[in-house]
């Protein structure tokens, strides 16, 4: 259980790291993209281990599709423009 533990926690760790790099980058919806799935997951592993928690389980799936969310964020206001296919 302590090796678990450790691995959820050194995810939560470099996930947080990953964020703040891309914070400072100005990559705001990037950096949304990266913590907040990471904080969902620990959420949703804390919450189906106790078992009682089912809120703290919700919880952290919202934050897993707030960090799908923000992933397209991410990706539709850094694609450039033009990129939109042109039927004829």
């Amino acid at each position: 259980m302590r090796i678990a533990a450790a691995a959820v926690m050194l995810v939560f760790v470099l996930g947080l790291a990953s964020a703040i790099g891309r914070a400072r980058r100005g990559q705001w919806w990037t950096a949304g993209a990266v913590f907040l799935p990471v904080l969902g997951m620990m959420g949703i592993l804390l919450g189906g281990v106790a078992r009682q928690s089912t809120s703290l389980f919700w919880l952290g799936c919202l934050f897993v599709v707030a960090g799908f969310g923000a992933e397209a964020m991410a990706y539709w206001t850094t694609r450039p423009p033009g990129s939109e296919k042109v039927v004829q």
